[in-house]
């Protein structure tokens, strides 16, 4: 009896030292899909920037070109909303995403070849560098990410802006 009692309790330690390790297991896994999720949001900001800035009407594009920072939170309900997220805007139904970008034209660069105008009213065509930031964040792991990405967009400049 006493050596079946030893081998009850042996079996009771290797369930209870197996039923850790699985709990510490699921507990990595939630942590590193919680890290892709949001890693995927601030992504999707970025693309979702890069799309506006294709669809941009040439007014909406001068004004940007001309110096204004777009500022835009990824909501469910709204994809392109304005601004900021504020509290009710989540990337998805569940509540758990916040995700936004911010777009600004961090300088230009001539075009290989472009020929600058002597007169004020000509324009030349210049590549802008645009600087996009994409950020997300999931509060309830108290996660954030934020990444940076570069492109290049054509434009007309005034040739009396190019120095």
């Amino acid at each position: 009896m006493l050596v079946a009692l030893l081998i009850l309790v042996a079996i009771s330690l290797l369930g209870i030292s197996a039923m850790k390790t699985s709990m510490f297991s699921s507990k990595v896994s939630t942590g590193v899909q919680a890290d892709a999720m949001v890693f995927e949001a601030a992504e999707s900001a970025i693309v979702e920037a890069y799309s506006e800035l294709d669809d941009m009407a040439s007014t909406d594009l001068s004004a940007f070109l001309g110096g204004d920072v777009m500022t835009r939170c990824l909501a469910a309900s709204n994809p392109r909303k304005v601004g900021v997220c504020g509290a009710p805007d989540y990337l998805g139904n569940r509540g758990l995403i916040k995700a936004s970008s911010t777009s600004q034209v961090n300088g230009f660069q001539l075009i290989s070849g472009a020929q600058l105008s002597s007169t004020g009213n000509a324009g030349t065509f210049v590549d802008y560098q645009v600087q996009i930031v994409g950020s997300s964040r999931m509060a309830a792991f108290n996660i954030d990410d934020a990444h940076i990405q570069e492109l290049l967009k054509r434009g007309i400049r005034p040739s009396s802006e190019i120095e």
